[in-house]
């Protein structure tokens, strides 16, 4: 395996795969990149309670204009990306930028969603069928719409088409599908919950009446028919990797 020195985790969130990437490669400095002081604070005290604040560093930075700050921290080893590439209006663009901080020999790492996640059956009691058909179909919408309002934003492409475009050479790509059949778990049910409640925040004005009706259902913690308490939820979600490397002229 490569040896690993210095690593950015783009798009970093709380800090969970900064941490989980510092304890992987014991040898790197592993820094936390994020747009939120509020998630790089999280990400700071994950790393504190980990004992890894010796090697688990935040820089706050707005993607991906803020990234030409980080010349000053030397060349990636490796760049991981999970579910912030498609923030950014520009993706190509912001993929040359990149790759440019990386060494020669440095790996990119893209996680990107797959599939929708999926939680409802066909068969909801209280919903006429296919309510899990039509909020894939309005969050498809929504994220058009989201892509469209982002600044410099040009058509999304499929990721490993990004890459090349941007200077790399695509060296794996794979899709990984987890599902937990009914009935799940507390701790499953709490991941449902909470998917269900992102769509009702993310695009619940997009629905009809009656669709909007059944996901407040579905989201009442205090209701039987919630999510919180029915054994007829499964999970099913999946993320897309893609690894690829700079080109070699």
């Amino acid at each position: 395996a490569p040896v690993m020195q210095r690593i950015f985790d783009v798009g970093s969130g709380p800090g969970v795969a900064a941490c989980a990437l510092a304890g992987a490669y014991p040898e790197a400095t592993v820094t936390a990149i994020d747009s939120s002081t509020a998630m790089l604070a999280r990400a700071a005290a994950r790393a504190a309670r980990l004992g890894l604040t010796d090697r688990v560093d935040t820089h706050l930075a707005e993607l991906p204009g803020g990234l030409d700050d980080l010349d000053d921290l030397g060349k990636a080893d490796l760049i991981w990306a999970s579910m912030s590439l498609h923030h950014i209006g520009d993706e190509v663009g912001a993929l040359r930028v990149l790759r440019d901080l990386l060494s020669p020999s440095g790996l990119i790492a893209i996680a990107e969603m797959a599939d929708p996640t999926r939680v409802l059956p066909d068969d909801l009691d209280i919903a006429r069928p296919g309510l899990a058909d039509r909020l894939d179909a309005v969050g498809a919408a929504w994220f058009a719409d989201m892509r469209a309002g982002l600044t410099d934003s040009v058509e999304s492409k499929k990721v490993m088409s990004m890459l090349t475009s941007a200077g790399f050479e695509v060296i794996d790509e794979r899709v990984v599908r987890q599902r937990f059949d009914a009935p799940l778990t507390e701790a499953a049910r709490h991941v449902a919950h909470g998917e269900l409640r992102r769509m009702r925040a993310q695009f619940g004005e997009r629905l009809d009446g009656e669709d909007l009706h059944s996901l407040d259902i579905l989201c009442d913690p205090s209701d039987e028919r919630g999510a919180l308490h029915r054994r007829d939820l499964f999970l099913l979600a999946s993320c897309q990797i893609v690894i690829a490397r700079p080109a070699r002229s």
